[in-house]
């Protein structure tokens, strides 16, 4: 018959757990020393970010890598 279509059970689809935050590392503008900056704190698009060790940094776009990792944010 014209119109009519046999319809499938759907199947059980589990949604995967989310995945613990982890910090990204971006590198600051200012100095080119890499920090991590922890996910809910990109999620506010801005161009100054606070970082794990309590530095503000400028986002530094298309810029090589840093010279250095901060030890604060290491720990």
């Amino acid at each position: 018959m014209a119109g009519r279509h046999r319809k499938r059970p759907g199947l059980p689809v589990q949604i995967p757990q989310q995945r613990a935050s982890r910090p990204v590392g971006m590198v600051d503008a200012r100095t080119r020393v890499e920090h991590l900056v922890p996910d809910d704190v990109l999620a506010t698009h801005r161009l100054n970010y606070l970082t794990r060790c309590g530095a503000v940094i400028l986002a530094a776009s298309l810029t090589e890598p840093g010279r250095s990792r901060c030890r604060e944010c290491a720990r």
